[in-house]
């Protein structure tokens, strides 16, 4: 095949590709309030509550906040997602924020990165959210895996859950509010 021909077939691959995304790229909700209870097995069994919220700023990038609270644990972080979908119930996401905790006696603030996946499982309505979670103090590094998940009540309102493993050991349940593009499930 000349060059000729290898370079229309890329520009139409391309085209396609483009074309495609923004239908790919509804996939998934990442504007949305979410909160509940949480509970922190460090450095006691610690209970309290859990609030986050993420807005899309420009697909494919999300700001994000999480805010965690138990007994004497403050805990905030504060950064930026990028999400891309890989097909139209799988979307990879990546990445980084600020990260600050006060526990009564220390305080400290550093940078966090994740990575992981939404996925919907095939048949359902439940998206399941694989991700590992890093986080650095200078002093203090942790890394842990988190499995969250979500079923949805209303095309905005669902319920939300999560388990943490590693560094950083919590469970959550709570609901979560979209305020986004409505997903529609078959």
């Amino acid at each position: 095949m000349n060059t000729a021909k290898l370079r229309k077939a890329g520009l139409r691959l391309g085209l396609m590709a483009l074309l495609g995304a923004p239908v790919l790229a509804q996939a998934y909700d990442y504007n949305y309030l979410e909160g509940g209870y949480l509970n922190r097995d460090q450095p006691g069994d610690d209970s309290g509550l859990r609030v986050q919220g993420s807005f899309d700023i420009a697909s494919p990038i999300a700001v994000f906040a999480e805010y965690a609270d138990v007994d004497h644990y403050d805990q905030l972080s504060i950064g930026a997602l990028y999400h891309t979908p890989l097909d139209r119930t799988l979307d990879l996401v990546l990445g980084a924020s600020f990260e600050t905790y006060d526990d009564g006696h220390d305080d400290d603030s550093g940078f966090g990165l994740r990575g992981g996946l939404r996925w919907t499982l095939p048949q359902t309505r439940l998206e399941l959210n694989p991700e590992l979670r890093y986080v650095d103090y200078g002093h203090d590094d942790g890394l842990s895996l988190r499995l969250g998940a979500l079923y949805p009540l209303t095309p905005a309102l669902a319920l939300q859950g999560g388990v943490q493993a590693g560094d950083d050991d919590r469970f959550d349940i709570g609901v979560r509010y979209s305020f986004g593009p409505q997903r529609t499930y078959r």
